[in-house]
């Protein structure tokens, strides 16, 4: 008697904590701090069913599943083989080692492989059990179960799923150049969520522990588990990573996440779709990330780092378990180790996408050997050089164009700009060609397989010596 007098007394906590943490007003309330999205739940195949859970009659039973926040509730995500229906489950809490009453989980939601499930104990537990009919292993894949105390309904987020208006707030337009898969576009549910959270510091990497084939309705599945089992405002992750090498929007990043239990002011929440540990992952594809889903993930994380000014190093970029306080194995070893190849791609793109980039204003009619101005401020003399364009008598050609030759210096900052000490070479004298497609080029100077020699065109294996210059689409002409 003397454990469950204790039991009730958490239970009040519990109940008192949820209480306070209503965000209506758009705080951060404590009990949302704390969410961690693996947070007493537990995973298993049917390999892992076989293996370590209890056959009794018709049903596997999981081990005792320890959930020292309580839990008045559990619910499951499912993923099978192939298409078919949800397997049968039931739940029961266990208080001082009392085992309660079997409960049936009912589907809340389901697609195809995917269902989700959930369960109401009648009763608070200081532990929990699942079991699952044998018979369901043939085509079962994937099992997360969890047992929770869900949190609390506010008054902007009591009405059902499906009635909740406006998908979410349109994503930066500096993030929409990652060609990043939006919530309306993979069917999300409306966000519940209210907390802002606008101000970054750090990244976070999971991995989901599921399934990988068809990212957008195992993120439909993702967002389901979260709101309809947990009770959570949305799907706890900010982004989500898929093997195919595409970003996609999860819960909208001004938002506070629930992805790190008590780190997660502050914190973006990035998650591979997959399984990508050492063990564990069997029959959910690759446990190795995709090599164009961590390039992505080092795009996105330097984007971020742009937007956020998060500084890219192993003290703002963490998995999962090398938060203070956790104790996990996610982002699993093979997505974890190369966390710093994420970071260096994501420094890389910071650099890249800093420099300026030549984008110079129209300038005058041209007058021979005039200097161009950069739009940042530089001088550039006739031949010289950008970044991306080339000066030519006044007026700025991209340099792929071999408009006027070979630079006679290159400045590439765009603010300094640069000039040859002695005038740039000049095409030998001579008549020059007009093009059929317009444009007009100098003696010795070649379109794409024709070189002008002295007012004639010939096959450039047959022409006048070297190029002066080439100009491959004939309408922009070289070297006059």
């Amino acid at each position: 008697m003397q454990k469950n007098t204790r039991l009730l007394g958490s239970v009040v906590g519990v109940l008192a904590l949820l209480a306070m943490a209503g965000c209506a007003n758009g705080l951060i309330g404590a009990g949302e701090e704390s969410l961690g999205h693996d947070s007493q739940e537990m995973t298993a195949s049917s390999a892992d069913m076989l293996a370590n859970w209890t056959r009794d009659g018709e049903w596997l039973v999981s081990p005792v599943l320890e959930v020292p926040e309580g839990a008045t509730r559990a619910g499951a995500l499912v993923g099978l083989a192939s298409p078919g229906e949800m397997p049968g489950m039931e739940a029961r809490v266990l208080v001082a080692g009392s085992a309660g009453a079997w409960t049936t989980l009912g589907e809340t939601w389901g697609e195809e492989d995917q269902h989700v499930a959930v369960a109401e104990l009648g009763e608070m537990g200081d532990g929990a059990q699942l079991r699952i009919r044998a018979d369901s292993l043939e085509i079962l894949k994937i099992l997360q179960w969890t047992a929770v105390v869900p949190e609390l309904a506010t008054a902007d987020d009591s009405a059902p799923i499906e009635d909740v208006g406006g998908a979410s707030e349109a994503l930066r337009a500096e993030l929409t150049g990652l060609g990043i898969v939006s919530r309306s576009t993979w069917g999300a549910a409306a966000t519940r969520c209210t907390s802002a959270d606008a101000r970054k510091t750090r990244l976070a990497v999971h991995h989901t522990v599921s399934g990988s084939a068809d990212p957008q309705r195992q993120m439909r599945g993702i967002q389901r588990f979260h709101m309809d089992t947990r009770g959570w405002c949305d799907v706890g992750y900010h982004f989500l990573i898929g093997q195919d090498g595409r970003v996609y929007e999860g819960r909208p990043v001004q938002l506070l996440g629930s992805h790190v239990g008590g780190n997660n002011t502050g914190n973006i929440g990035i998650s591979y779709i997959g399984c990508f540990h050492t063990s564990g992952c069997s029959g959910l594809g690759s446990s190795s990330p995709t090599d164009a889903s961590i390039r992505i993930s080092g795009k996105l994380m330097g984007t971020l780092s742009r937007l956020y000014g998060i500084t890219l190093d192993t003290t703002h970029v963490k998995g999962h378990g090398q938060h203070s306080g956790a104790s996990t194995s996610c982002p699993g070893d093979h997505v974890r180790s190369r966390i710093g190849e994420m970071i260096s791609t994501g420094r890389s793109a910071t650099l890249s996408s800093s420099a300026p980039t030549p984008a110079p204003a129209p300038a005058p009619a041209p007058s021979r050997g005039a200097s161009c101005s950069h739009t940042y401020g530089g001088t550039y003399g006739h031949a010289a050089c950008s970044a991306s364009y080339q000066c030519c008598d006044g007026s700025w050609r991209a340099r792929e164009s071999g408009a006027c030759g070979a630079c006679a210096c290159t400045e590439t900052t765009g603010s300094t700009g640069c000039s040859s000490a002695s005038a740039p070479p000049r095409p030998p004298a001579g008549a020059s060609c007009t093009h059929t497609y317009g444009g007009r080029y100098a003696n010795t100077a070649c379109s794409a397989s024709y070189q002008c020699c002295n007012g004639s065109w010939r096959d450039r294996a047959s022409g006048c010596g070297a190029c002066f210059c080439t100009e491959t689409t004939g309408s922009g002409g070289c070297g006059t």
